[in-house]
């Protein structure tokens, strides 16, 4: 964090304005309204195109980032018990439409976000657990007579957070999209994310849900106050659903549109070759993402977790898989290592992120503790190649270690409800199999995966219901991010020691580019590109 940076942005080196972007993503997100915007591509897009929000992230050309004030002057001043945060905002803030931002917007846009139709893909649970009457608020369709105390406005230039418990990575969560201003006035509930009104460089020009939009200057953005983005492009195309090896062939040509065009599905493992030899046009970067083996500590005891791991068959699964080294890394740690305060540490029962495991010493540690046969039990995406594969190579080496594996194959359109269902007999695979961090401090990971709130919902790592580890995990949430750091660092070894469910990969994010697209510069918190930083020419 840092509170004293100013607008406006850092001048990006050469850059040149005008052109159009093309960017293309095979994924849809489900909504672009910013109250329920939670994939990291809708996060992305609002965040550093269209929105600007209290806070915000300013990436530098190393892609390290920092959280500094955007709309507000500061980074939040929190009271004596750290239970009231007040925010004053910039003067001449304005919309797409010449209206003039103010604090009541704020309030209103907290208040939507509660709303199920519109934020329920959205960040609220944290809302609902610290703002005061959060916990029974359905937001302001539901409950337009409530008087909603957890946050209000104090004329038209501050905004004031009231909250049930300390919160000291609040203005991290206000860089979120379903927290930047919505006026009442505009409110089209269902509708709104067809054309929200924008206070970034950006403002929607057109709308095709699912497939497109298209995205055109602001000339209402006020570039000295905003200390993030940039508006360099005329235009921005965005293409959704689309297919990634065909739009990543066609950018490595620089056919077409191509070499304008920026496509962030994620390097095709078809394409890795390619990669190797045109790296100008790949960029690598950190994920805010991890995949894990969740393993549920209810049912397996420590030292067949320890097995487990001894076992594990990193490279035959990923092979199988048909994963490309070039998008991820071994991850030995539960939090990626970009988060302040992760550093990586001696691995902890064999659990190093890579190699074919040691089946035969998983098996002796097995005899010694009288576990032989130890049935282990999990789901998997039947008829699907690469995942029968993978199902393979895992079984075959549970087997070897001297485990009875019952592996029970389910569709594609199952397998979410069936890893989080709570009341599953299974003992393996259930709960979170990967996180993508909230904001890059140990209070948006370590509780997500650990809490008994989450154990009980079904989705967390190692389904642990433990009251002294939910009192570690609120006392260390409790404390200033860069004292908590090394708090979460020792809590990640004290996970690993016990085999909290093993940590597979930390993902890289990559992104294919045309030859005149420049300045690609990876955000470590999306995952994605800084789309605010490109140019085109």
């Amino acid at each position: 964090m840092d509170a004293s940076v100013k607008g406006p942005a850092p001048a990006v080196a050469g850059a040149k304005t005008g052109g159009t972007l093309t960017i293309t993503d095979a994924g849809a997100p489900p909504t672009w309204d910013p109250a329920g915007a939670y994939y990291e591509f809708s996060m992305t897009i609002l965040s550093e195109l269209v929105t600007r929000g209290l806070t915000g992230y300013q990436i530098d050309k190393d892609g390290k980032a920092t959280l500094v004030p955007d709309m507000a002057q500061g980074l939040g001043k929190a009271s004596a018990d750290g239970k009231t945060w007040t925010f004053k905002l910039k003067p001449g803030m304005k919309y797409s439409d010449g209206t003039p931002v103010k604090a009541a917007d704020f309030v209103y846009a907290i208040k939507r976000s509660f709303d199920p139709t519109l934020g329920g893909n959205g960040p609220v649970p944290y809302l609902q657990t610290t703002l005061v009457g959060g916990d029974k608020y359905q937001g302001p369709f539901k409950d337009a007579s409530t008087d909603f105390k957890g946050v209000t406005a104090q004329g038209d230039d501050t905004v004031v957070f009231h909250l049930t418990r300390k919160w000291p990575t609040l203005p991290y969560y206000l860089a979120f999209p379903a927290a930047t201003p919505v006026p009442q006035s505009a409110e089209k509930k269902a509708t709104y994310e067809k054309d929200p009104l924008a206070t970034g460089p950006y403002m929607m020009k057109s709308f095709t849900k699912g497939t497109s939009m298209v995205l055109q200057k602001n000339p209402q953005w006020d570039a000295k106050s905003d200390p993030i983005r940039h508006q360099y492009p005329d235009t921005i195309n965005i293409k959704l659903g689309v297919t990634a090896l065909t739009e990543q062939q066609r950018i490595f040509a620089n056919s077409g549109d191509g070499a304008t065009s920026l496509d962030i599905s994620g390097l095709d493992a078809g394409l890795e070759s390619k990669a190797k030899s045109q790296t100008q046009q790949v960029v690598f970067g950190e994920s805010p993402c991890e995949s894990y083996l969740p393993l549920d500590s209810q049912k397996i005891p420590l030292d067949v977790r320890k097995a487990i791991a001894v076992a594990y068959p990193y490279d035959q699964t990923r092979k199988a898989g048909g994963e490309s080294n070039l998008t991820f890394d071994p991850a030995t740690t539960y939090a990626p290592p970009q988060v302040p305060g992760i550093k990586q540490y001696p691995a902890v029962n064999a659990m190093t992120g890579k190699g074919s495991g040691d089946p035969a010493k998983a098996k002796a540690m097995l005899q010694k503790a009288k576990k032989l046969g130890f049935e282990l039990s999990w789901y998997y995406v039947g008829g699907k190649g690469q995942d029968v594969a993978a199902n393979s190579a895992l079984k075959s080496a549970m087997t070897q270690a001297g485990f009875k594996v019952k592996d029970v194959p389910v569709s594609q359109e199952q397998i979410s409800e069936k890893i989080n269902d709570p009341k599953a007999t299974e003992n393996v695979g259930q709960g979170i199999s990967s996180w993508c961090y909230d904001w890059p401090s140990g209070d948006s990971i370590y509780p997500q995966l650990f809490s008994s709130t989450t154990a009980k919902d079904g989705r967390s790592a190692a389904n642990l219901q433990d009251p002294a580890i939910d009192k570690e995990l609120n006392r260390i949430s409790a404390m200033d991010p860069t004292a908590a750091a090394p708090e979460w660092l020792a809590f990640d070894k004290k996970m690993t020691e016990q085999v909290m469910g093993i940590p597979l990969s930390y993902s890289k994010a990559s992104s294919v580019l045309g030859n005149k697209v420049h300045n690609v510069v990876p955000d470590p918190n999306h995952g994605l590109p800084d789309f605010a930083q490109v140019w085109v020419g």
